[in-house]
């Protein structure tokens, strides 16, 4: 009787680790938050809403203005697309796709007129942040910082 229960737990223990995926970091919820930013060569002006990223921005980037546009707080589920309207008729798709190695990986899609204009994939930290160029507008650029936290 004794191995019998042996080998049935043996078999539990294969079927769990085979079959059943649970991100790294536990839950698998993922809290993005993306700012939606208008980059230019304009009149100096930074936006007191960017005060947090500002030195990454200029850093980076060689604009002279950056102005917030819009922010969104998304709760997400991995492999569930959320989406953020954009200026210019255009909508941000994103997708939290996994965790490895405390880095989430996520896939990024702007469509205008419902079709893609834009594809990237980024690995980004754990509870960080990155700031990537977009698309030209109103004489100057958008830039989307996005930030995640896998809860």
């Amino acid at each position: 009787m004794g191995k019998f229960i042996k080998i049935c737990l043996s078999g539990c223990l294969i079927f769990a680790l085979c079959f059943v995926s649970v991100p790294a970091f536990g839950k698998g919820q993922v809290m993005t938050r993306v700012k939606v930013i208008h980059a230019s060569t304009g009149q100096n002006y930074l936006d007191p809403g960017l005060r947090d990223i500002i030195s990454e921005l200029e850093t980076v980037f060689k604009y002279t203005s950056y102005k917030l546009l819009k922010e969104k707080n998304l709760n997400q589920s991995f492999n569930r697309q959320s989406r953020v309207n954009l200026p210019g008729k255009r909508t941000l798709v994103i997708m939290p796709l996994d965790t490895n190695d405390n880095r989430i990986r996520y896939q990024i899609n702007i469509l205008k007129n419902k079709n893609s204009v834009f594809q990237t994939r980024i690995l980004l930290r754990n509870n960080s942040s990155i700031t990537i160029g977009g698309p030209k507008f109103n004489n100057g650029y958008l830039l989307f910082n996005i930030a995640g936290a896998v809860q």
